[in-house]
Formats: C-alpha cells, structure tokens, sequence
C-alpha cells in the first residue's frame, strides 16, 4: 500500500481539501525562501497539524512530496523537503492549481545568486542512470512536464543559462588553481560571454596536463535527467572536436547545485530527438 495511505488518521487516504491546504502551504514558504523572507518550516506543519490532522511526520513527507513534483517541473523547491516520489494524481493537480495561481514560481528569483560549494566533493557526479525514473513519471507528471516543458524553460532562460556559466567559470578557475596550475586557471575563457554564442561552446577549460576542454553548459533547477535543447551548431562541434568537447550538465541549481559531464559521441550518451524544424516555402 502507498505509504502516504496509512500515516494519516486512523490509516484514512489524504483527501483533496487536506492536500490543497498542505500544497497551499508549501507555495506560501516558496514565496517567502525565495523572497528572503525568514519563515519556520516546523511552525508551519503544526500549523498544518490542526487542520488536515495528520501527524507530523506525515506532513512533512507530504511536504517532500511537493518538492519531487516541482523538481520534475525544473523549478526551485524548498531546501530542507528534499524531493521524495510516490505522490497522488491529486497533489499533482494541486501543485498545477498553484502554478497558475503563481507562475513566477517555474523561474528562478531575479535577485537569488548561487552560493559556489568548490570544496564540496559531491559537487561532481557521475551521469545518472535510467534506472527507476520511469516509475516517477506517473501520467499525471509526463502530462504537467509536457504543458510547462523544462528544457524549453532553461533555454530561453537567458539569465539561468548565464549564471550557470559563471558557476562553471568559476569552479573551472578554482580547481586549476588548487592543482597548482595558476597559468591554466588564468586562460580559462568565458567565449559565449566574450567572443559570442556561435562557437558551439561557452567555455574553454583545460585539464591540469594541459588538455584543451571545450565545454558547453546546459543549466536547470530541475533534477539531473531534465531534457535539454541542443543546437545544430552544438552538435556538429561535438563530432569535430570529440577529443575535447563536453557537455558540463549543472542540475538543481538553485537547490544544492551539482553537476556531470557527457562526452561525444553524444547519441551514445544521450536520447536525441529532433522537435524543430527550419522551415521556408518550396
């Protein structure tokens, strides 16, 4: 049985009117983490406690809930509810309900900037595996996914796609220089931001022996399988210069930000679905 089922009073399945109020709260403190405004996450689930009468736990997995269905969207969720699956088609549409209410909640805050973690040794992962994501991906959630498209989100995003490659510059710079390679962290070169976006690239890095990196950089709030567009451009770059080209992935950027590298050939690698056309008239 669904865990949510049998941690609510007397083993009751959560009604509509509860998860509302419990969504209801979670978009409230949103607003206000993303804002900058303090606010007690345990005040607000004994808040919560008097009105939907589950325990507390209950709510706070609830809670977590919200922040899975949110992560698949590429939005920013609540630090401190970390994503958990298995959720109910009501708190999707519940969630939905709230966007519409909220829109500005799908982008990053204007004024929110990354804290950079350079010594944090999880900031870099391996690609992630496959395994298990399809059972998150309910109809519900592919149907929610398909209306607010993440990946068409992050690449008109000019400003999230901007601070992610700050992000990369700087941790790029940062370890060179931790290994002792001064010279290398002072050529690293920011070339979508100073020679323009048409080299296929943002980024020229290199590897602590010297070994030119070639790095394009892929940003989104959202988890670490979040869909992303790739240029025409991007991809023939990739097969010309696969000694040298990534793609740097970062994910959950306005969460705990980490990232993963995928090298070419990118159809090994990754899922390639052409979804636009350049069209004229015969």
């Amino acid at each position: 049985m669904d865990p949510e089922h049998v941690n609510g009073t007397a083993g009751t399945p959560w009604t509509e009117s509860e998860i509302s109020a419990v969504v209801d709260s979670y978009f409230r403190m949103l607003t206000s983490e993303r804002e900058g405004i303090a606010y007690s996450k345990a005040q607000n689930r004994r808040q919560l406690m008097t009105f939907v009468r589950r325990s507390e736990a209950s709510i706070e997995r609830k809670l977590q809930n919200i922040s899975a269905v949110l992560d698949m969207l590429g939005a920013q969720w609540i630090n401190g509810y970390k994503p958990l699956a298995h959720y109910q088609d009501a708190l999707v549409a519940a969630v939905e309900r709230n966007i519409g209410k909220t829109p500005d909640v799908l982008y990053p805050a204007s004024n929110d900037t990354r804290p950079l973690m350079l010594n944090d040794d999880a900031l870099f992962v391996a690609p992630p595996s496959i395994a298990g994501f399809e059972k998150t991906l309910t109809p519900a959630v592919r149907r929610l996914v398909g209306k607010f498209d993440p990946a068409e989100r992050d690449a008109r995003n000019r400003q999230l796609g901007k601070a992610g490659e700050k992000f990369v510059m700087d941790f790029e710079r940062d370890r060179l220089r931790r290994s002792g390679r001064e010279d290398l962290a002072n050529d690293v070169r920011w070339v979508s931001d100073l020679d323009g976006d048409g080299y296929g690239y943002d980024i020229r890095s290199f590897e602590t022996d010297g070994q030119e990196r070639l790095l394009e950089i892929k940003t989104t709030c959202g988890h670490e399988r979040t869909a992303c567009w790739l240029t025409r451009r991007e991809v023939d770059v990739a097969a010309e210069r696969s000694d040298s080209y990534r793609i740097r992935r970062v994910f959950h950027f306005r969460n705990r930000a980490q990232m993963f590298e995928i090298a070419p050939p990118l159809e090994h690698a990754l899922c390639m679905t052409p979804n636009t056309y350049s069209a004229e008239p015969r």
